[in-house]
């Protein structure tokens, strides 16, 4: 399970990178434009462009994602893409609710609007990695061998 585990969250740092430039450049990029947090000088001084990036952090932060998302769904016994997701969902949310409410209550990076889709956009992309990283946890694994281990299990409030 230690090998599984270790390209699990190396491979979930992949999806989840990848999903949040596919949003970025897709989605946010014009939108953040559109909905800006300041003037047109406040945005180009706040974030880098591409050629300015320090790519180790990066990566670094990349993995630090990809293996959080990983543990979580562990820790949540999801053993298959729905159940994964089901994680995912409840922990983008509320993950992503705490960034950018936080931002937005206490800086000037975002705007309403774009807290507000920065946070659908994100959360979606953890939840979608979650599916991805239960579902490869458990993968080839028969039906049996994939619940046999006493895990502690999420459960919702009633």
């Amino acid at each position: 399970m230690k090998a599984r585990f270790a390209l699990t969250g190396l491979l979930t740092s992949l999806v989840n990178l990848a999903l949040h430039s596919l949003v970025y450049f897709l989605l946010l990029k014009q939108f953040f434009a559109a909905h800006p947090a300041g003037t047109e000088e406040f945005q180009r001084q706040l974030v880098k462009g591409p050629d300015h990036m320090v790519l180790w952090a990066l990566a670094l932060s990349a993995l630090a994602f990809g293996y959080f998302i990983t543990t979580v769904v562990h820790w949540s016994g999801a053993k298959n893409w729905s159940g994964g997701l089901r994680a995912g969902a409840i922990m983008g949310t509320l993950f992503w609710a705490g960034v950018n409410f936080g931002l937005y209550a206490s800086s000037n990076n975002f705007s309403l609007a774009g807290t507000l889709a920065d946070l659908a956009c994100s959360a979606l992309c953890m939840t979608l990695s979650a599916g991805f990283a239960a579902w490869l946890l458990h993968s080839g694994q028969r039906p049996h061998e994939a619940t046999t281990r006493r895990e502690p299990v999420m459960t919702t409030l009633t």
